[in-house]
């Protein structure tokens, strides 16, 4: 697995959810429940903006146990994401949360926005 920076946040796509994960146990635990529902569009953002694909894996032979599985792979992309390109999605996320003043969210550094999703799952 790449060298992720934690904490994180997953980006669902088609979604304004973000869930923050402050560490590698906590992504295990919730990939374990749910790799299935997951889709290779949601995201996985690093605290240093490294962006993450999703990739699952196909069942290789269909004899075998179909509880027996490989977890989803993370695969590090190109690009990573700016501060400019995070502060929409927090915003959003606010909204979503409930936040009445959302707009004026504000960071400087990607760590700080993901500090500032996992407030807002604690306020919400």
């Amino acid at each position: 697995m790449q060298h992720i920076h934690w904490p994180a946040i997953l980006q669902f796509d088609q979604d304004d959810e973000l869930m923050y994960l402050p560490n590698y146990q906590d992504w295990l635990s919730f990939i374990c429940a749910n790799q299935y529902t997951v889709c290779t569009q949601d995201k996985l953002i690093d605290s240093i903006g490294h962006i993450y694909h999703i990739q699952k894996h196909l069942p290789l032979d269909p004899s075998i146990d179909a509880n027996v599985t490989e977890l989803p792979q993370l695969i590090k992309l190109d690009q990573n994401m700016s501060v400019i390109q995070m502060l929409p999605i927090v915003r959003q996320y606010g909204q979503f949360q409930g936040h009445c003043c959302s707009a004026k969210i504000i960071f400087t550094t990607i760590e700080q926005g993901i500090a500032t999703v996992a407030e807002l799952e604690q306020l919400y």
